[in-house]
């Protein structure tokens, strides 16, 4: 203590290595608290699991794309929970020359997005299509909350410094620091997972699931059943999300800018960039397409086309009645045994629209 004291004279203070320690313990029990340890016993989500799984992704992409053939062309999908339930079946059936990876993720907004497209150029993995969700969802400051806290790295941010807005540095940099409040301890569920150890169980055998689903279908999260949701349950449900999210809609400047800033990189790099709209519960799209708001995000839309021409459109609202298997989880959410007929849609426009090659399973429709 001698030699620190005279290298450090202001340590000489004992009353100055109280804050320290306090300081000290507070670091230890948020890294406790928020270890991998205790992280199952409190955990109310799977967010989480869904942006960490990306990174298993990318690094398969760059392991099998390494070696595709000259003939494969490699499709991406960059969106949200709308997409996680494509048909990598169906588009094998319609198209085998196509290699598809889902690096969609849970409310993922456009600054998420183009961060996974830098990543994925950075590492030099050959994209000839990237299935780009276009719904106001995406582009608001809120949608940020998952990616902030549980993606992204401080050479992004630190690249795109002027862009972020305060706030989100200050989520990104509180992430970094404080690791509860990316995983923020819930003593009342982790008091029922103690008591009641099936709990964790179940929890523990859906992480594992998600991993393994994440894995065998390159990113997606497929589900095959059909959601028997009665229509009343959906319209006031309608009625719910559109007064909590769209009748005071906020577009983000930050998260516009970066959506232009994925089309431009990617224009860049020579990848069709396509503005996949989802079919959402036919009461809710009405809504939404009749705020306030949606008359400047149909404009946006026009204006990015206009600035990057080879940028496509596909709406599927303008071939809801092409789908005739219309059951909705929610009013957000097409069920997964509906997806065959939109994975249809997507592969004939690209084979009409954006240069595909039909294949046998195309020509034989």
């Amino acid at each position: 203590m001698g030699t620190v004291d005279a290298k450090f004279p202001i340590l000489s203070r004992k009353i100055l290595w109280i804050p320290l320690g306090i300081a000290a313990l507070a670091i230890f029990w948020d890294r406790l608290l928020s270890s991998e340890w205790v992280r199952p016993y409190t955990e109310s989500g799977a967010e989480y699991y869904f942006y960490e799984m990306k990174g298993r992704i990318l690094d398969t992409m760059k392991r099998e794309t390494d070696s595709k053939s000259p003939g494969e062309k490699v499709l991406t999908f960059f969106g949200t929970s709308h997409m996680g339930e494509i048909s990598l079946t169906e588009i094998h059936r319609e198209n085998p020359d196509l290699i598809v990876y889902n690096l969609s993720a849970p409310s993922a907004p456009y600054s998420f997005h183009n961060y996974t497209l830098e990543r994925l150029i950075d590492r030099k993995v050959p994209l000839d299509y990237a299935i780009l969700e276009y719904y106001p969802d995406s582009a608001t400051d809120f949608a940020n909350r998952f990616a902030l806290r549980y993606s992204y790295d401080s050479p992004y941010f630190l690249e795109h410094w002027n862009v972020f807005s305060t706030n989100d540095w200050d989520t990104f940099l509180k992430s970094r620091v404080f690791r509860t409040s990316v995983f923020p301890p819930r003593f009342k569920e982790a008091l029922s997972r103690l008591k009641h150890p099936e709990e964790l169980a179940y929890l523990m055998a859906i992480r594992s699931k998600l991993k393994d689903e994440s894995d065998r279908f390159k990113g997606g999260i497929p589900n095959a059943l059909l959601a028997n949701t009665p229509e009343d349950k959906l319209d006031s449900e309608s009625e719910r999300i559109y007064r909590d999210t769209y009748r005071n809609f906020r577009r983000s400047d930050v998260q516009v800018a970066f959506l232009k800033e994925f089309i431009r990189r990617a224009s860049a790099k020579g990848i069709k960039v396509v503005l996949w709209s989802p079919l959402l519960y036919s009461k809710l799209t009405e809504k939404v397409r009749q705020a306030s708001f949606y008359a400047n995000w149909a404009k946006l839309r026009e204006e990015l086309v206009a600035e990057f021409p080879e940028t496509l459109v596909l709406d599927l609202e303008e071939f809801r009645n092409r789908v005739g298997c219309q059951k909705f989880i929610d009013p957000h959410h097409l069920s997964g045994g509906c997806f065959e007929e939109p994975t249809k849609i997507l592969i004939s426009f690209l084979e009409e629209k954006a240069g595909l090659n039909k294949s046998r399973g195309s020509k034989t429709r």
